[in-house]
């Protein structure tokens, strides 16, 4: 557990590794670190709850770039260290790699994938009166690296045509393949899904608001990714529908419409990929919650599970073991489980 009055500000993981690795601030650190916000990276061995490595950290700037820069997969965390991506073997904290990034372009948030290392970049600009490492004029780029070496393999902007500045909202849906949740600026409510090929080579923007209905801004991320297409709940006429977009495209493949009720007036929670399925998490008013199975390509539902206790309010579905796990974040409020896990038949 981090020491003294520390605060927790990000947490990931490496699932695969047993290592959660999470970022605090300086307070209960040594003399020197205290009162900065952020500025430790610490590996929890999920195992035994021991700390196996520490690490510190660079705060951005300007600091309101692209907070929780750490991110955990496949072996690796990666850190942001004097403006570079650092990775480190999840396990011991030995350094492996210092990623190859774009000349001009300071790192920001990052995801990592088994096949590769995703981040967002703030690069260019030339509006730089107050001697700032991101000028106010500097765009958002997306680049990928080597998960083994940190070699650079594609970098591309992130808006394309329609360039989007520094400071807009963006996170990753997905890092392999690439797709990122950005508003058009700060302070918008507009903005699309964008995705890129291997080659990093954008696909068509999925907009946030279209024929298919609406995504609120604190529903952007509940959303899940295949190899080719997306998945989510846009809100249409105050119903969230499921909806399956192709993702070299940007059109809806299916879902999304009135005559779509393919969970029978439920509200949809959580969603996400298992088993070649897409499982959404769905409840209602008064009633239990349900599981809903559908088939990626064609959204036909196979299945229905009527889970048996009161879960309580659902704020994440994930997959562990070939577990479907529950989370609820204010379990310790509302008196529910943090964590229920179900075996799939």
């Amino acid at each position: 557990m981090p020491p003294g009055r520390s605060a927790v500000c990000h947490a990931t993981a490496d699932t695969e590794g047993s290592v959660l690795v999470l970022t605090r601030d300086g307070d209960g650190a040594t003399a020197s670190a205290k009162g900065e916000p952020c500025s430790t990276a610490v590996a929890v061995d999920m195992k035994d709850g021991r700390e196996p490595w520490n690490a510190p950290l660079s705060e951005p700037d300007p600091p309101r770039f692209q907070h929780s820069s750490v991110s955990a997969g496949s072996g690796v965390a990666v850190l942001l260290q004097k403006d570079d991506l650092h990775a480190v073997d999840v396990r011991t904290g030995k350094s492996r790699w210092k990623a190859a990034r774009p000349k001009d372009c300071v790192p920001g948030r990052t995801a990592v994938a088994e096949r590769q290392v995703a981040a967002l970049l703030a690069c260019g600009g030339t509006d730089n009166i107050w001697g700032d490492k991101v000028t106010e004029d500097a765009e958002l780029h997306v680049a990928t690296f080597a998960p083994a070496t940190g070699a650079l393999l594609w970098s591309a902007p992130l808006g394309g045509r329609r360039a989007i500045l520094w400071d807009a909202s963006a996170a990753f849906v997905s890092a392999d393949p690439v797709v990122v949740a950005a508003s058009e600026s700060n302070d918008s409510d507009a903005g699309a899904y964008l995705s890129f090929g291997r080659n990093g080579r954008p696909n068509p923007p999925i907009d946030f608001s279209g024929p298919h209905g609406e995504i609120g801004f604190s529903d952007r991320l509940r959303a899940a990714v295949d190899r080719s297409r997306l998945y989510l709940l846009p809100r249409h006429r105050k119903v969230e529908r499921l909806t399956a977009f192709d993702l070299a495209t940007g059109d809806a493949v299916w879902g999304g419409t009135r005559h779509d009720d393919l969970y029978e007036g439920d509200s949809g929670d959580q969603l996400v990929l298992q088993d070649g399925k897409v499982t959404l998490l769905t409840s209602r008013r008064r009633g239990p919650y349900r599981l809903h199975d559908f088939d990626p390509a064609t959204g036909e539902r196979s299945e229905v599970r009527v889970l048996p206790d009161d879960l309580g309010p659902a704020d994440k579905l994930f997959t562990y073991e070939g577990r479907l796990v529950v989370a609820r974040y204010a379990a310790c409020s509302t008196g529910s489980r943090p964590f229920t896990a179900y075996e799939r038949r």
